[in-house]
């Protein structure tokens, strides 16, 4: 496992315990204080990708088609108290079954890419269970579907872009993560208020992840439909040190922070 200096784990601590207090999962978002018209989230510490797309039923999204209703608009994520969460915005709803003959695509899985080399170490398992699954699996060594669009972004379900996986199909089962979605579209939001947007959020263990091969360096998560009309990715841009070193380094914090010195540490959105 990577190592940081003493000074380096206190100051994240200090930020985990401070200013990432307050994360429910009820897939609502409302804690996450998402700006309604930009899709920025004021919350400290959270990184996100807003992609939001054109609203109407037939826009190109880039490489497919689909409009609001393959929609991935906004990912954000943050780490608090050794959890790793995770808020997807998108117009597509999570009830969608899925029908590839009839040119409709189910919603896919949370995909965590350590090292951002485009191999996908861990999945988690939300709403289309493959057969023996479970729904809020965890999954190391996954094996997983991809869409229809190859590389170049042309159609070629024979040859899918693999740097975008779409549903897990299989894997190791290592743990459970807190999830939650709705299922009533919401307006209100971005430049189109009258397109319905679904949220979902995800709350997993970071020792998961390092029982899955994490082993604290840089990652991505990425999320799609089956069909990866519109994939969307977030980096969350910053070290955090492992579980196990964040529990110590709280109780150590006392006496590192005493004489009531307080400080404020900024992070970059």
């Amino acid at each position: 496992m990577k190592t940081l200096p003493l000074a380096t784990l206190a100051l994240a601590a200090t930020v985990s315990g401070q200013a990432f207090a307050g994360l429910v999962v009820d897939g609502h978002l409302t804690d996450w204080q998402i700006n309604k018209d930009t899709w920025v989230s004021s919350l400290p510490g959270v990184h996100s990708m807003i992609e939001d797309s054109t609203g109407g039923s037939n826009a190109f999204l880039n490489p497919g088609y689909g409009g609001q209703a393959y929609d991935a608009e906004a990912l954000y994520t943050t780490f608090q108290d050794g959890k790793l969460f995770i808020a997807l915005v998108t117009g597509h709803n999570p009830l969608t079954v899925n029908n590839p003959g009839g040119n409709v695509y189910a919603a896919g899985d949370f995909a965590i890419d350590f090292g951002k080399n485009g191999t996908y170490e861990l999945g988690i398992n939300i709403v289309n269970n493959f057969a023996g699954g479970l729904l809020g699996g965890v999954y190391s060594n996954p094996l997983w579907a991809y869409g229809l669009w190859n590389a170049n972004g042309g159609h070629n379900p024979n040859n899918p872009d693999k740097t975008h996986p779409t549903s897990l199909l299989n894997g190791t089962l290592i743990g459970t993560a807190d999830y939650d979605y709705t299922t009533n579209g919401v307006g209100g939001y971005g430049f189109w208020k009258s397109d319905k947007h679904f949220f979902y959020e995800v709350s997993v263990d970071a020792s998961l992840l390092q029982q899955a091969g994490w082993d604290g360096s840089a990652f991505n998560i990425q999320w799609t439909q089956n069909c990866a009309n519109d994939s969307i990715l977030v980096d969350p841009g910053f070290f955090v040190p492992e579980p196990g070193s964040l529990a110590l380094l709280g109780v150590g914090m006392i006496g590192l922070m005493g004489g009531g010195v307080r400080r404020r540490f900024g992070r970059k959105q």
